[in-house]
């Protein structure tokens, strides 16, 4: 007899995205996979989107949250409520092909260690272009800053099967990436602090600490169109990802290493506050107040380190070598030519 599929929770979280819903959801209902259930986590939407999914969707699963909780919070109170063997976890502003499920589960049925995997994120607006927000997987530098391979700050490589191969990364896009839900829960979810934007990371450095491994799989594909919620120029955008890296890097990292880290990454941090002071106050401003909170966020918050450490260096597909360096001085804008 067949082992039947595993389940799958297609877990959509949504604020005031009615436009990308009207686009997503009838392609989650042309899926080839065999086991799958739709749910869509509401944020608390103030644009219809609930009524809508509700007429034109009754088998769509709604869960509608009191307020609205960010990507961490959210996703964390919906994911609760699911009793899938995975959670596939999927922005609203992404296109996706008929098939692209099933790789993602025989990779982590073939493989327990893993918790979670990542499909090669395309550009809808030009498909050649591996995406921003995930490209061919998450990786980071020994400093803590997040790169992709395929895109280094904002250069995107065009795709040519450079990264075709199956392979261990740092972190899964929180754009689309499949999780283990035994081993979500273990390490506690996303860090609901975050509200949004490297929380995922800071989830998949977890996973790693407890023995866990992240991957990408080549043979799964979608479009994401990205900044769907923030602009890439948006203050707030650059304030959540100072402020949600440096508490990322310092929770997770063993104390010896925050000895010399924290000081090394105040002056590169700074570094790029005098950048963004050339031509954009506001997003200098963003970088100072991010600092500004993460004290605060030192004295005030209860509850912030995760119950295992582990020094970034000390994973062997970590770069040893600074991104920012290699980008800025060294002028190397394709991952696959940074030395490592």
């Amino acid at each position: 007899m067949n082992k039947p599929a595993p389940s799958v929770a297609i877990a959509i979280l949504n604020w005031n995205g009615k436009k990308f819903l009207e686009s997503l959801l009838p392609e989650l209902q042309q899926l080839t996979y065999p086991n799958y259930t739709v749910y869509v986590i509401d944020n608390k939407s103030s644009d219809n989107s609930v009524a809508f999914v509700q007429s034109a969707f009754p088998a769509v699963k709604v869960i509608e949250l009191d307020g609205n909780y960010g990507f961490a919070g959210g996703y964390n109170k919906g994911l609760r409520l699911m009793n899938e063997d995975y959670y596939l976890m999927v922005n609203s502003d992404v296109e996706v092909p008929p098939s692209f499920i099933e790789p993602l589960v025989n990779m982590m049925e073939l493989d327990t260690d893993i918790a979670s995997s990542q499909p090669k994120l395309l550009s809808i607006k030009d498909p050649k272009l591996l995406e921003h927000g995930g490209a061919a997987g998450g990786m980071i530098d020994f400093l803590g800053y997040p790169l992709c391979r395929g895109r280094i700050f904002d250069a995107s490589e065009i795709d040519k099967g450079q990264y075709d191969q199956e392979t261990e990364i740092f972190w899964a896009s929180g754009a689309c990436c499949l999780v283990r839900r035994d081993a979500y829960w273990k390490v506690n979810g996303m860090y609901n602090f975050f509200f949004m934007h490297s929380e995922e990371i800071d989830m998949c450095w977890r996973f790693i600490a407890e023995g866990y491994k992240v991957k990408y799989c080549p043979d799964s594909y979608i479009y994401h169109l990205g900044g769907g919620t923030l602009s890439h120029q948006s203050p707030r955008k650059t304030y959540l990802n100072f402020r949600n890296n440096i508490i990322m890097c310092f929770r997770n990292s063993p104390w010896y290493v925050n000895l010399w880290m924290m000081p090394v990454r105040l002056v590169l941090d700074l570094a790029a506050a005098l950048r963004f002071l050339i031509n954009d106050w506001n997003n200098c401003k963003a970088v100072l107040l991010a600092y500004k909170d993460f004290i605060k966020w030192l004295i005030l918050e209860k509850d912030k380190f995760p119950a295992k450490k582990k020094a970034l260096w000390s994973i062997p597909f970590v770069l040893k070598t600074s991104v920012a360096w290699q980008y800025y001085i060294n002028n190397i804008k394709e991952f696959s030519k940074i030395k490592r």
